[in-house]
C-alpha cells in the first residue's frame, strides 16, 4: 500500500513536470541567476494530422541528424517513465490499457498545446509519446518478471 501511495505521488509530480516541459516549453524551465534554460519549439503553423509526416524526414536526416535525434528521442524518452510508473500505480493494467492511456495522454498534451497556442498539434508526437509509454511499460514488465524469477530462484536455493 505504501509503495503504491509513493508511486501515485511520483506519477502526479512527474505528470506536472511533463506538462511543464512539453506544453509550456517556452517558459523558463530553470532559472539560475541570469541563466534561463528553455526547451523551445515552434508555436505557429498548421496542425499535422498525417502520421509519419514529420517522423520520416527526421529519420532520413533531412532536418539534420542532431535535430532529428533530439526530436525523436526526446518525444520517446520523456514518456518512458510514465510507462514504467503506471503499472506500479495500477496493478492490473494490461498493455492494451497502457497503450490507450498513452494515446489519451498524447492527445491531451497536443490538445492543450493547440488550444492554448503554445505549440502545434502533431499526430507524430502522439505516436512517439505512445512509443515511449510502451517502452516504459515493457521495461517494467521485463524487470518485474526478472525480479520474480530471481526471488523464486533464491527461495528454491534455500530449500
Amino acid at each position: 500500500m505504501k509503495k503504491r501511495l509513493i508511486a501515485r505521488f511520483i506519477l502526479i509530480a512527474y505528470s506536472a513536470l511533463l506538462i511543464k516541459v512539453m506544453v509550456f516549453k517556452s517558459m523558463p524551465l530553470i532559472r539560475i541567476g541570469p541563466l534561463m534554460f528553455r526547451v523551445g519549439g515552434t508555436h505557429d503553423g498548421p496542425a499535422n494530422v498525417v502520421p509519419f509526416k514529420t517522423i520520416l524526414p527526421y529519420l532520413l536526416g533531412e532536418k539534420g541528424v542532431i535535430i532529428g535525434f533530439i526530436n525523436l528521442a526526446g518525444n520517446i524518452a520523456l514518456l518512458v517513465p510514465a510507462g514504467f510508473i503506471i503499472p506500479v500505480v495500477f496493478k492490473r493494467i494490461t498493455w492494451k490499457k497502457s497503450l490507450a492511456l498513452a494515446v489519451a495522454a498524447g492527445l491531451t498534451i497536443e490538445g492543450i498545446e493547440a488550444v492554448l497556442h503554445v505549440g502545434i498539434f502533431d499526430i507524430d508526437d502522439i505516436i512517439l509519446n505512445g512509443l515511449g509509454v510502451m517502452i516504459g511499460y515493457w521495461l517494467f514488465r521485463l524487470l518485474a518478471k526478472k525480479g520474480r524469477s530471481l526471488k523464486h530462484k533464491h527461495i528454491i536455493d534455500e530449500i
